[in-house]
């Protein structure tokens, strides 16, 4: 089998780099660098915007000139890179919707790792897919054919548009930054979450409240952390009656049954100990912690917790 430009050799660079970027991104998300604002930002926003929905559209159209049919069977990049940042967006908001309801809440460790997840379920499928098709009916780009891009542009070969190209990027992602570290400089909490008390009464992870009887009380602990400024604010509980449908959820009945201020300072961590009486009695009923800064009527974050109140 000849091997004339890298044809003959499956088209899955691209997925390698997808997976790459997935490495990247969590290398610097759970490590000290994820905590420098410009290193997370400038990882961080092309992963998000991109990286997800590209591994998305790669699993839906493996064949090359499917996103583009006047390409005639070449692998159109404008139109998969302009499908992918329309896919990320949505993957992005479902990922959100999703862990809304879970334990771990929208927090960035979270969203980490599920757009890291989503991305390698839908790259392996991208991946079985295009093996399944003829060389050169494969989308994507090959080793060789990267390779041999590289040293054309090593060698000068159309190196001042792969210039322009990057002063372009780095001047969006540049901005996007600016606007992301504007939006989010006065959000500083890095943390919020609910514990249980477990059998010796500590308060810990993974004993969450998940039965209880109306107007005997249960004691949670609601866990606030700040990363670079001091926070002030207060934490509202709440006990609510929701319908789901798809991917709207609509609170049919709701009952405050706790409210307190928090004070915490730069880079501590402060856990609360309170205790609830619901009264609502029925299954899966969702509570609700919301924090609250200081004169805003909008959480800063919200976590949930099912729970079923049987009656007294």
């Amino acid at each position: 089998m000849s091997n004339v430009g890298g044809n003959s050799r499956p088209r899955t660079a691209d997925l390698f780099a997808v997976v790459a970027s997935v490495l990247l991104a969590i290398g610097v998300a759970f490590t000290p660098l994820g905590e420098w604002r410009p290193i997370a930002v400038a990882f961080g926003l092309p992963f998000v915007l991109l990286v997800p929905g590209y591994a998305l559209v790669s699993a839906v159209f493996p064949r090359a000139g499917e996103t583009a049919p006047r390409s005639e069977g070449q692998t159109s990049w404008t139109a998969r890179l302009g499908l992918s940042v329309a896919a990320s967006t949505v993957t992005v908001a479902l990922v959100g919707v999703a862990l809304d309801f879970t334990v771990w809440g929208f927090g960035r460790t979270a969203v980490v790792v599920g757009l890291s997840v989503v991305t390698l379920g839908a790259t392996s499928l991208a991946w079985y897919r295009r093996r399944r098709l003829p060389v050169t009916a494969q989308a994507g780009a090959s080793v060789d054919a990267v390779r041999a891009r590289v040293r054309s542009v090593a060698l000068g070969d159309g190196l001042a548009g792969v210039a322009l190209t990057l002063v372009v990027l780095v001047a969006a992602v540049g901005a996007v930054g600016v606007v992301a570290d504007e939006s989010t400089g006065t959000a500083s909490v890095t943390e919020f979450y609910v514990l249980g008390e477990d059998g010796s009464g500590d308060l810990v992870a993974g004993s969450y409240p998940s039965n209880a009887t109306a107007g005997e009380p249960t004691t949670l602990g609601v866990g606030v952390g700040t990363l670079r400024s001091d926070f002030d604010g207060r934490v509202v509980v709440s006990l609510e009656r929701v319908t789901v449908e798809g991917d709207a959820v609509s609170v049919d009945e709701s009952r405050e049954l706790d409210r307190f201020d928090v004070r915490v300072s730069a880079g501590e961590t402060n856990v609360t100990r309170r205790t609830v009486r619901p009264r609502t009695v029925g299954e899966r009923l969702r509570l609700t912690a919301r924090l609250y800064r200081d004169g805003s009527d909008s959480p800063v974050r919200q976590v949930h917790v099912w729970l079923t109140v049987r009656p007294a």
